[in-house]
Formats: structure tokens, C-alpha cells, sequence
């Protein structure tokens, strides 16, 4: 970088040597002068005094003078300079738009952070070498190291629950016994003191744990990854199924199906008609988002095959407003194994938080402006909106949408087509067709679990409407461009009766039905 303009001043200096006479002393200073002032006045008495006046500290008289000169001269410089800068921008004589690209080029070529990337990312060179491993002949070694992987973490979080439970009940234990001897030989504060001796223990063994485990995730990754991406040259080369046999190999193998399910193949569309298929089913939001590598899941290859295609699987899941917090179950499933694609799920949970505050932050700005008041709490989110989470190691999806919905977690209640949710519900198919998620699973009643106050007329008018949303939805999206939905899953809750379910089934075909034109004689 080119170097700052300077000027030199004399330091003039009267002080008292060790024989008590006056001396005088000149010494030029480089201004703007950025070092310590103690430092210079240390090199000073050195250069200039007699070496007696070190031991008797004349640097210390010396530094008050030299600092208030320093910040007079460096002022004076910096005024000088900007004066002039100043009359020269007046008269036309600098080129701003120069001055910016000549600061932009110093950035990049003395940071790092703003150096213009020559080649592929990281990133990108790790997702092309995945992506063409996994339709080679090394998927099955590609899913039997991930397989391996998870086992360790599983085993991991086992070891560490139990050695949690097993304090947890000695700690019991202990605290009983002693409730059997209060006011006789123990008191309240004793009990007191007990217990949070016990809190503090169990807090830095599940810190402890959570450390353990975290850094055992990051060696996963890290060997991983580069296991993918060394191993590329070897492998590909050599590769000897084609992409279209291994897809078609895998694709018979699948999780332990729903108990109750029924499939339909539709066309929409008012002048070009697309086909869709329908699938009506009963299980547990859970299931769908099992653990990838768990004893009874074996959808390894779909997901592989489909995680860098433009073929992803989506699922909406409905959670409660407030604070960002995803659903326990999927959330403890995203954990039990290492995410080598993205980060984990707590990670991701904690940039959206992060993304809200920074939110919070600017609208309190612009209330400011306004006069109007922020809320304290910072932005919660609330019914009807959307937060996504990317994943590579859950059964049946790549992406969850969660989508807030306080009636989860209330009683039923009567809703219509504009109703915060159901738009919600819009905003997941639009984005759902720019980013390639051409499979969705949908909550049929907008609920995940069966109650007593959900009769069999409101289960019928709850899945006519969303039946009805969201085919109007799928046709508005042919206009919105991007990728066609193929498959829309309708979930129902696990414990709904057969009978209620063969009545939702039977309402599919009659809801997504294109009427054909009558041709009169």
C-alpha cells in the first residue's frame, strides 16, 4: 500500500541534569507519530541525556511533555491534511470515484476477507466431488463410512445419558436421605447447600458432554470431507455403474411404510395440464424425520442420491410461536448423528435467532425515527410464519419448514383460506418451487395429533379447506416459474381412526378433480 504522507517537528526539551544544571535538548519526531510515548521517551533520555540520568527515571518527567506534544502536533498534521484534501476535492482536483476503486483494490489485496475468490469454493469443490461419488459405484462405501459415523455418535449420546440418569438418581438418593434427617441433624440450609452443590456438578458434566461431543462431530466432518474430496480421483475413474442403474437400484429400498396410506395421480392446470401424484397417509411427523442411519431406517440412498439434485423432499412442520424452538423429537433426531453437509441443527437454530435480533435491531432504529416504540422482547415469531432448516441425515427430508401455528397447542378452531397458516402455506409452495423441492408433505388438519374436541364434521371441513388451499395453490404455481411439485404428501395425525381416514381418502379424488368439458349434440 502506498505510504501515508509524514513531516518531522523538533521535540524541544529543557530539563535538570544530575548536577542539578540546566541542559536543552532537540529532537525530531516523525508526525503523524503512531508509537508509544513511553517508548520514545525511553529511546530520548538513551540517545540524548548522560546514562546516569536513566537510573535517576528522567523519562518520566520527559513523557507528560511528550505526549501533549505529540497529540498537539499529530492534531495539527491531521487538520493540515484534511484541510487540504478538502480544497482540493472543492476545485476538482481528486476523483472519488478513483479514490474508491483504489481503496477497494488495497482491501483485496491486503485482506483476505475481500480478495476476490479465484476457483471454486470449498464448499463447491466438496459438493461437485460428493455428488459425483454418490451416483458411482461408491455409494455403498460413501453410506457404509456415514453408517459408521452415526454409530459412534449414537453410542456417544448413550454413554452420556446414562452417566447423566446414574448422577441424577444418586443425587436423588442423596437428597432423600437427607430429607429423612431434616430438623434432627440436618437443617433447610444444609438441604440448600446440597442442592446446589448437585446443580453445579450437573451442569459441568452435561457441559462436559456437550463439548465431548461437539468436538467429536467436528473430527467427523472435517475427515469426512476430505476423505470425499481426495477420494474422487481415485474412485471415479474407475467407476462402473452408471448413474441412472444406481438410482434405479436403490430406489426400490425404503423406511417402514405408514399404517394407513392411498395414492392418486392428478392433472392441474387450466390450459396446460401437469400431472401430480397424491399421497393421503397416517404416521407420526417424527417418523418422517427419523434418524437416517437408525436399525430401521434404510433411506441412505435416497436422500444421498437427492440432496445436490433438483429433486428435494420438504416437510412442513407446525411449531408454537414465541421464541424460535423446532420441534423436540426432530430436533433430538437431527443430533444423533454428525451433519457432514450443513450445519447442525442447534447452529442453524441460533443464525435465525441471530437473524432476528439484527432484525430487532433495525426496526427499533426506525421506531426511533418514527417515534414509535420497539418491542422489547425483540420480533417473536408468530402465526402463519416460516423458518427453514437444511439437512442430510434425516429419514425423508432434505428441508423442514416450520411453520408457526398456535392451534397445535390450543383447541381446534374454525379457519378460513386467509387465515395467517393456510398463507403460510402459499409462502411454502412459492418457495418450495424456486429452490427445487419437488416433493412436500403437508399437514392435512393443520395438526399432528388427534384430540377429543376434533369431531368427524370438523376433521371433513379442516382437510376440505386445505385440500382446496392447496390445489389452488399448486395451480397459481405454474405462474410463479421455477420447479414443478411432483408428489404432495398429505399427512394426517398417527392416531386418527381408520374409518375418519378412509372418509379424508375418499375425499382426495373429489377435491383435486378437473372437471371435463361436456360436448352437446
Amino acid at each position: 500500500m502506498d505510504l501515508e504522507p509524514c513531516r518531522v517537528v523538533d521535540f524541544h526539551y529543557e530539563y535538570q541534569n544530575y548536577d542539578h544544571r540546566t541542559a536543552k535538548l532537540v529532537y525530531p519526531v516523525e508526525i503523524p507519530h503512531r508509537g508509544s510515548a513511553q517508548e520514545l521517551a525511553h529511546r530520548i533520555v538513551a540517545e540524548r541525556m548522560d546514562p546516569i540520568m536513566k537510573f535517576l527515571q528522567a523519562d518520566r518527567n520527559l513523557s507528560l511533555q511528550l505526549v501533549a506534544f505529540l497529540d498537539r502536533e499529530n492534531q495539527r498534521f491531521q487538520d493540515d491534511r484534511d484541510e487540504t484534501l478538502l480544497e482540493k476535492l472543492g476545485s476538482g482536483q481528486i476523483d472519488v470515484d478513483a479514490l474508491a476503486l483504489d481503496l477497494e483494490r488495497k482491501y483485496k489485496d491486503e485482506i483476505l476477507e475481500f480478495a476476490d475468490r479465484i476457483g471454486p469454493s470449498d464448499e463447491e469443490i466438496f459438493a461437485q466431488s460428493y455428488h459425483q461419488l454418490v451416483h458411482s459405484s461408491a455409494l455403498s462405501e460413501i453410506l457404509a463410512k456415514e453408517r459408521d459415523y452415526s454409530k459412534t455418535i449414537t453410542n456417544l449420546t448413550a454413554q452420556m445419558t446414562q452417566q447423566m440418569t446414574t448422577m441424577h438418581k444418586l443425587h436423588q438418593e442423596e437428597i432423600e436421605s437427607k430429607m429423612e434427617l431434616l430438623d434432627i441433624s440436618v437443617t433447610s440450609e444444609n438441604i440448600n447447600h446440597i442442592l446446589a452443590k448437585q446443580y453445579g456438578m450437573q451442569n459441568m458434566i452435561r457441559k462436559q458432554c456437550e463439548s465431548e461431543l461437539e468436538s467429536t462431530r467436528g473430527h467427523q466432518k472435517y475427515e469426512y470431507r476430505h476423505w470425499i474430496t481426495t477420494h474422487i480421483d481415485e474412485n471415479f475413474l474407475a467407476e462402473s455403474d452408471s448413474p441412472t442403474q444406481i438410482g434405479n437400484r436403490w430406489s426400490m429400498i425404503s423406511t417402514q411404510g405408514p399404517s394407513m396410506e392411498e395414492s392418486f395421480t392428478i392433472h392441474l392446470g387450466s390450459q396446460l395440464k401437469h400431472m401430480h401424484n397424491i399421497r393421503i397417509l397416517s404416521t407420526k411427523i417424527s417418523d418422517l424425520c427419523s434418524p437416517l442411519y437408525s436399525e430401521s431406517c434404510f433411506g441412505g440412498p435416497n436422500v444421498a442420491l437427492g440432496l445436490y439434485s433438483s429433486s428435494l423432499c420438504g416437510i412442513v412442520i407446525l411449531t408454537s410461536s414465541g421464541p424460535v424452538s423446532p420441534d423436540s423429537e426432530v430436533r433430538k433426531n437431527a443430533n444423533m448423528s454428525t451433519e457432514f453437509h450443513f450445519d447442525q441443527i442447534d447452529y442453524q437454530i441460533e443464525k435465525i435467532q441471530d437473524d432476528l435480533r439484527k432484525l430487532n435491531d433495525s426496526l427499533e432504529e426506525s421506531d426511533l425515527g418514527t417515534g414509535a416504540k420497539g418491542d422489547k422482547n425483540g420480533p417473536r415469531v408468530k402465526p402463519g410464519d416460516v423458518y427453514i432448516t437444511r439437512h442430510s441425515n434425516l429419514s425423508h427430508s432434505h428441508v423442514i419448514f416450520h411453520l408457526i401455528s398456535d392451534e397445535t397447542f390450543q383447541s381446534p378452531s374454525e379457519i378460513n383460506s386467509r387465515h395467517p397458516v393456510i398463507l403460510g402455506l402459499r409462502n411454502i409452495l412459492k418457495i418450495s418451487s424456486r429452490h427445487d423441492v419437488t416433493t412436500l408433505t403437508i399437514p392435512a388438519l393443520l395438526r399432528h395429533v388427534m384430540s377429543e374436541d376434533m369431531t368427524v364434521s370438523w376433521c371433513v371441513r379442516r382437510a376440505e379447506l386445505v385440500f382446496k388451499c392447496a390445489k389452488g395453490f399448486m395451480i397459481e404455481s405454474a405462474s410463479w416459474g421455477g420447479a414443478e411439485l411432483n408428489t404432495l404428501q398429505l399427512l394426517l395425525p398417527h392416531d386418527i381412526s381408520e374409518e375418519l381416514f378412509r372418509t379424508l381418502a375418499d375425499m382426495v379424488p373429489h377435491v383435486f378433480r378437473v372437471a371435463n368439458p361436456k360436448i352437446l349434440q
